[in-house]
């Protein structure tokens, strides 16, 4: 198992959708990465395609803590 890379721009896009189904399929493939002992790195996508890391979890509890942000207003 490796990484598991989340970008947060397509994480912003669902919310603005309600997309829940799709939010919540990303984040147990993230809460599973986790689990399995590796980090989930969250990355911002700029509009040249490039991508800027700005935070890693690596423990279910910050993972657990980032689910409920991403879900709260669902």
């Amino acid at each position: 198992m490796e990484d598991y890379v989340i970008i947060v721009n397509r994480i912003e896009d669902l919310q603005l959708t309600q997309d829940k189904d799709e939010l919540v399929r990303i984040l147990d493939r993230a809460r599973r990465t986790i689990v399995g002992g590796m980090d989930v790195i969250l990355v911002r996508q700029n509009r040249n395609g490039q991508q800027e890391k700005f935070q890693t979890i690596s423990n279910e509890q910050d993972f657990e803590d980032y689910r409920k942000q991403v879900l709260r207003f669902l």
